[in-house]
């Protein structure tokens, strides 16, 4: 995060769950540095205190691609469980470091909107689209 808040970014979240993700996790809380007004500042961030069920490390696993495409598709045609949790969680701090929520929360509220009117599956189709465009 120093070296980002270094390089001038404005804004930025470096996480990391302390059950070993890389991301923000659902299964344990998350160790996040925010880069803000070119200061770093580290907190924790717990799934459970923003209304998200705790999941199991087994509860969020994958598989091959074709098993990935396919739980990524669930979760954006609307299967609910901790896989679309973890998603939620993740598109919330996204939404909230690029300014476009106010509040983990309210990204949350974002982020499940996307999905259940339909809005995120319609991108996911569209960059399938251009990306074929191009082979």
């Amino acid at each position: 995060a120093q070296v980002l808040a270094n390089l001038g970014a404005e804004r930025a979240w470096v996480v990391h769950g302390l059950d070993g993700l890389d991301e923000l996790s659902t299964c344990d809380e998350t160790r996040v540095a925010e880069v803000k007004d070119g200061k770093v500042r580290s907190f924790y961030i717990s799934a459970g205190d923003l209304g998200l069920e705790p999941a199991l490390p087994a509860d969020l696993k994958g598989g091959d691609a074709a098993a990935n495409a396919a739980i990524t598709l669930a979760v954006l045609k609307g299967e609910v469980g901790p896989k679309r949790d973890i998603v939620l969680l993740n598109a919330a701090a996204a939404l909230l470091v690029a300014g476009l929520a106010e509040d983990l929360k309210g990204g949350l509220l974002l982020a499940a909107a996307s999905i259940d009117d339909g809005k995120a599956l319609e991108k996911l189709e569209a960059l399938k689209r251009l990306s074929q465009s191009f082979a």
